[in-house]
């Protein structure tokens, strides 16, 4: 029977730099957690010990890999792997298909210096560093290829990064609609079934992060088909929606499966110091608000993996309703910034926004700005700095999405068909059709208002704002 409970708390606490890398020329080893090994006569490459690296041979050529890639199947290549990860094939390192092991490099007084980790950029760059106050609400992120330290950037997805000079090249983009919807359904079930099946012999325990959405049970769907062992875990804090938890509970009931609730303890400002450290405020959500600081990923131990449903929303036009009016043609960085927040443009901000319009228009890759900025910012910025913020706990993350041809078979059906999920239902409906009997993100009548208000308010102070003159806008605001 299934079964909803507390969690045991694990032993193994947040750690700063935790799964974290630099490669520079000389070896970086803050503390006895550390390694490093050569990498050519000139660099090195240091990475804390919890970060799995491994050396492929492919094609006759030596791949190293860092962090967790999954591959579909033995031999597999780079764009038939999911999860979080970087290869370099000397001298060259490539990223992720969305980039959710963040990668900054900069050419510094000491040399180039590549790392995962925005905080050690900051220690190690030399350079500046510019805060901004960034709010749950609206543009949550460090827009990449931005960051907030003078001197270094951040990779896109299509690009590869030249090691000794620190500079990028463009690659081409793997990621292209699979020849029909039929055959993007098959190949989606497929492989989130094999990449399910990778996880049956490993240490630890699998959960599932499962809430009344659609990307948890399109996952759900993948791991009941393989067979594999794992339980569900739900997080309760001020905000989410009772049905999450309500509907996660009834799914897992009905199989059979263990589903955690795992509720807020009271509130610690320790962890979310370690936060800031490990991550340079980078972004803010849930997890610096609620999560990290109430305890709320004590179920987590050494060799747990949690398994999470980013990067689904980029088959559902995530971004065509605030998008309205805007394409390639016409954006500004100060146009986007305003899409997102009503007070007063951030300079360095809308730097990097026209820095990414830039690349974007000199780079096109078939997408359009509602589907780029998706990919380049909502995963590549978005995400993949929630997932670095994960880094710091015990555990791993794995995002399963995040897999060039899962991303190809969600932008091939059509549009309105994009914005329904029909693909994800599909795939459900061939894996496990009994899952669709559950509802999908119920919304009660107080919480349709809410949002509607919510809606109307944020439209107005954008609208205001791009009307009046600022000073305006400043005396209306106090």
């Amino acid at each position: 029977m299934g079964e909803t409970g507390r969690v045991l708390i694990s032993d193994a606490g947040p750690r700063a730099h935790r799964h974290q890398f630099v490669i520079s020329r000389q070896p970086f080893l803050p503390d006895e957690d550390w390694t490093s090994q050569a990498l050519s006569n000139e660099f090195h490459l240091s990475h804390q010990r919890d970060l799995p690296v491994q050396v492929l041979e492919q094609d006759g050529r030596s791949v190293m890999l860092l962090g967790h890639a999954f591959a579909l199947a033995p031999g597999a290549g780079p764009d038939e792997m999911a999860g979080r990860f970087a290869r370099i094939e000397w001298p060259y390192l490539y990223p992720d298909p969305s980039v959710l092991l963040p990668i900054h490099y900069g050419d510094t007084p000491g040399g180039p210096l590549v790392t995962s980790s925005p905080s050690l950029a900051a220690r190690l760059g030399g350079g500046a560093v510019t805060s901004r106050g960034i709010a749950w609400s609206g543009l949550n992120w460090t827009p990449p290829p931005g960051t907030a330290v003078a001197g270094i950037a951040r990779l896109m997805r299509d690009q590869r990064l030249a090691i000794p000079t620190a500079t990028v090249e463009r690659v081409e983009c793997p990621i292209r609609p699979a020849a029909s919807v039929t055959a993007a359904r098959d190949g989606m079930a497929a492989d989130l079934t094999a990449l399910a099946g990778t996880l049956k012999d490993r240490p630890g325990t699998t959960y599932l992060a499962l809430t009344a959405g659609l990307d948890s049970r399109t996952l759900l769907a993948g791991l009941l088909a393989a067979g594999t062992r794992f339980e569900c875990v739900t997080q309760s804090f001020d905000g989410v929606n009772p049905a999450d938890i309500e509907i996660a509970g009834r799914i897992s009931r009905h199989l059979g499966i263990r589903h955690h609730v795992v509720g807020p303890e009271a509130f610690d400002e320790a962890p979310l110091r370690l936060w800031r450290e490990h991550g340079l405020k980078s972004y803010s959500d849930a997890d610096d608000a609620y999560l990290i600081p109430q305890n709320q990923y004590r179920f987590l131990g050494e060799g747990d993996l949690l398994v999470r449903g980013g990067c689904f929303e980029f088959g559902r036009r995530f971004y065509a309703s605030r998008f309205t009016g805007l394409d390639f043609g016409n954006a500004t960085g100060t146009a986007l910034w305003s899409r997102f927040e009503a007070a007063a443009p951030h300079p360095p901000t809308v730097a990097a926004l026209d820095a990414w319009l830039d690349w974007r228009r000199g780079h096109a890759d078939g997408f359009d700005l509602v589907d780029s900025f998706y990919l380049d910012q909502r995963a590549g910025g978005w995400l993949a700095s929630v997932e670095h913020g994960l880094d710091m706990l015990p555990g791993h993350s794995f995002p399963m999405a995040n897999c060039s041809r899962i991303l190809s078979a969600l932008i091939t059906p059509a549009e309105a068909d994009r914005a329904d999920g029909r693909l994800q239902r599909d795939v459900i409906r061939l894996l496990e059709p009994g899952l669709l009997r559950f509802p999908v993100n119920p919304v009660g009548f107080g919480e349709r208002a809410t949002r509607v208000l919510h809606r109307t308010r944020d439209g107005i102070k954008r609208r205001i704002k791009r009307v009046l003159p600022e000073a305006m806008v400043r005396r209306l605001r106090r």
